[in-house]
């Protein structure tokens, strides 16, 4: 029986929980947990062409405790909400999960790659130019844009366009 204790959260050993905070309080919530003494993760992502970094899961973090011991601890402190459960008892997510999240950020932020790269080739997907296909010659710029080369009545014509109106083919 010792597998069931450990799947719905009754474990000695301290397991990942998901917590549910308040509205755009997850870094109050991350601050009154950690004065109490319960480790936190919180993984934040910085959006590609947006200098703005923010929680990777709005509204939630993670919290590393024995449920028993600390349940009490967690779900009375400021800026939490609950627990995420399936069903009566808060449940646990795997350390396989923890370690790729937390494995996929530098400094604690996920950097998404760029979504194009010189050479791929792009649908329009809107706009005067759409269903034409085109080339990438410059990829996502700070401003969320992307410079494509369109073959246009036998001319090849640079354009710039907002990174959203165009998918990959």
């Amino acid at each position: 029986m010792a597998g069931s204790a450990a799947s719905d959260g009754r474990s000695e050993d301290p397991q990942w929980f998901v917590v549910r905070t308040k509205a755009r309080k997850e870094d109050f919530a991350v601050q009154q947990l950690e004065r109490r003494g319960v480790p936190t993760f919180l993984p934040r992502v910085l959006e590609y062409g947006r200098d703005q970094i923010a929680p990777l899961f709005p509204g939630y973090l993670f919290v590393h405790i024995v449920l028993l011991a600390h349940y009490y601890r967690v779900v009375w402190t400021p800026g939490v909400r609950s627990f995420v459960a399936f069903g009566e008892v808060p449940t646990p997510v795997q350390d396989s999960v923890i370690h790729l999240i937390h494995s996929s950020a530098t400094d604690g932020v996920i950097r998404p790659l760029a979504p194009f790269k010189p050479g791929d080739r792009v649908q329009i997907r809107s706009g005067p130019f759409a269903g034409l296909v085109a080339v990438i010659q410059r990829p996502c710029s700070p401003r969320g844009r992307v410079k494509i080369l369109l073959d246009f009545l036998r001319q090849g014509i640079s354009a710039e366009l907002p990174v959203g109106q165009v998918d990959r083919l």
